[in-house]
């Protein structure tokens, strides 16, 4: 998919590794982006009646993306953005509603939703939020009800997008006003598309909030590419330019990558780095090879963060026992359960609460990945080679 339409503009970088902006080719996710299209469409301008400002239809229930850190999820929520904008469709985005003084977190909520509208924050005065520091039931129903207020004010002059990044970190008293609020005004048939993006144990924590509508969510499951969409995304931009990649160096820059998607974007940008600098017109071996010291340096940067953050979390012992019970799958496949089976019967005194937690910590660090049908794999396969090659050091030490 290019992000941009015409040759004349694309950039003068076309990978960009690490900052959630989308590279001038995604490769792959064409199935996302359907959904979050007809996610759109279904709350479109042309689509509210004029006369009571609601649809002649259900819009989609709450789409809820989930997958490893790197693999793209902030990049389908700017994409979502840009496109909603583009259709005139009025869009709040919130990030890290977690760790704010005491309603301060429904007060960003409140201006994000108005977007500046007086008339739609004129419903907010007298609203007490330093009430809520105190998370009490009848606190909780009044912010329920403003917003409420608020959220059907805004939808009642035009379409709604609530976009919610890093969703598994919110406070869940906030989550699930949002949610629930969210859903029914849905069910009254107002144009309004709830989004949540988050890292695998997201799953895991919409199952502690009271809204058992998400169990008919629209579930989204990003990890890998696969090979030829990581090829595709390493080629393309450079063919467009008219820059030629020889067979074998794709091969050599696709080794590099793991289909990891992040991996993919440092692997194109060290490649056109040299390239760059040397003005060459021709991707060959000799080339990704100038580029390869500068690739392995950054991935070996981005394990020894993971490494330090499992060790952090004393996660570590765990993460090999998984890994073992992966390399013993012929597909490198395994369930869930299985997993948790044997974490518990080799470490005697660990609980089956504790067990599905350990499993939510390596899926938040990204080393392991539960997909469709409940199967767990390798997040980032090479990374399973470096937590081997630093315990054996460790032992050695």
């Amino acid at each position: 998919m290019d992000m941009t339409a015409q040759p004349a503009k694309r950039r003068k970088k076309p990978f960009t590794p690490g900052t959630g902006h989308a590279p001038e080719h995604v490769a792959g996710r064409e199935d996302v982006f359907d959904v979050l299209e007809d996610a759109l469409q279904s709350i479109a301008p042309s689509e509210v009646q004029e006369e009571d400002a609601l649809l002649e239809h259900d819009s989609m229930p709450p789409i809820v993306i989930t997958g490893p850190r790197g693999v793209g999820k902030t990049l389908l929520l700017r994409w979502m953005q840009k496109r909603a904008q583009e259709m005139k469709i009025h869009v709040a985005r919130l990030e890290y509603v977690k760790d704010l003084a005491a309603g301060d977190a429904l007060a960003n909520l409140f201006d994000e939703i108005a977007g500046g509208d007086k008339s739609v924050l004129k419903l907010v005065k007298g609203f007490n939020f330093s009430i809520l520091g105190s998370g009490g039931g009848v606190a909780l129903r009044e912010a329920s009800l403003t917003y409420k207020k608020v959220l059907q004010a805004k939808l009642s002059q035009g379409p709604v997008a609530l976009l919610m990044d890093e969703a598994h970190h919110y406070q869940a008293k906030y989550l699930g006003i949002m949610l629930q609020v969210g859903q029914r005004l849905i069910n009254e048939e107002y144009p309004l598309v709830m989004l949540l993006a988050g890292t695998p144990d997201l799953t895991s924590y919409l199952m502690k909030i009271e809204a058992t509508f998400m169990t008919r969510s629209e579930d989204i499951y990003i990890n890998l590419l696969e090979t030829d969409e990581s090829k595709d995304a390493l080629k393309r931009p450079f063919t467009n330019r008219g820059i030629g990649v020889e067979p074998e160096a794709l091969e050599m820059m696709w080794g590099l990558t793991d289909n990891y998607p992040y991996f993919v974007q440092i692997v194109g940008a060290e490649v056109w780095k040299v390239l760059s600098k040397g003005r060459k017109r021709r991707v060959d071996v000799a080339l990704v090879e100038q580029a390869q010291a500068a690739i392995n340096r950054k991935r070996r940067n981005l394990y020894r963060k993971i490494y330090n953050e499992m060790n952090a979390k004393e996660l570590t012992p765990y993460a090999l026992q998984a890994a073992e019970v992966l390399a013993q799958q012929p597909n490198a496949q395994a369930k869930r359960k299985d997993i948790e089976f044997v974490l518990q019967k080799k470490n005697s005194k660990l609980k089956a609460a504790k067990a599905r937690e350990i499993i939510d910590g390596l899926q938040w660090l990204g080393f392991i990945w539960q997909g469709d049908e409940d199967y767990m794999e390798a997040g980032i396969p090479s990374f399973f080679t470096y937590l081997h090659e630093m315990e054996q050091d460790t032992l050695k030490r």
